[in-house]
């Protein structure tokens, strides 16, 4: 693997979804650290970031495969009509090694989750074994995804972006907890 050092600030990308809340934060938050971001969307007419990537067919359709393999494990209901948001959330997993995400961990089922939609994208990242890592805006606190225990474990100290491609992901509704932390995030991972 290639060490961040190796690389330019500006080679790295944050794959995201471009919507209102955590999304537009990590990417204009990146932005000033020089970091670009990829902000995929299908068909929508509410997506504004200026970095947007339209899905083409085929891979709306990859994504709708990843979202019932998540539905799997997540077991929701109606999820037809919001499956042009779910579907691009498979390409900022698929894309990255890490996943940062901003929401409130759940409890159902004596089973950890993430809320909201955020949740579609942390589960279709577990389903691929990829480094999970959320801050939880009611508790205050970054937690990463153990797969031993298959539960959210409390980080001591901050996470970081150690990779080239990376997915920035959350909340619509984000408090200033979520933005410290994400200011927090790409400060630890690129100050100079």
């Amino acid at each position: 693997m290639i060490s961040k050092r190796d690389i330019p600030q500006n080679n790295f990308r944050c794959h995201s979804g471009g919507a209102e809340g955590a999304d537009s934060y990590f990417e204009k938050i990146g932005q000033k650290y020089g970091v670009q971001t990829l902000a995929y969307s299908y068909k929508t007419a509410y997506h504004k970031s200026k970095n947007k990537v339209e899905l083409s067919e085929s891979e709306y359709q990859e994504g709708i495969l990843h979202v019932s393999i998540a539905n799997e494990t997540l077991n929701k209901f109606k999820i037809k009509r919001y499956m042009k948001l779910l579907a691009r959330c498979w390409f900022q997993v698929k894309n990255s090694e890490q996943i940062f995400a901003i929401s409130t961990i759940i409890t159902k089922n004596n089973s950890e989750f993430v809320k909201g939609g955020t949740g579609w994208t942390v589960q279709m990242a577990l389903d691929n074994n990829k480094e999970v890592f959320l801050f939880d805006q009611k508790k205050d606190s970054w937690f990463y995804w153990d797969y031993q225990e298959y539960k959210f474990k409390i980080l001591i100290e901050l996470p970081r972006i150690t990779v080239v491609n990376f997915a920035g992901i959350g909340a619509r509704i984000i408090n200033e907890k979520g933005i410290n932390a994400i200011e927090d995030l790409f400060y630890k991972s690129f100050k100079k």
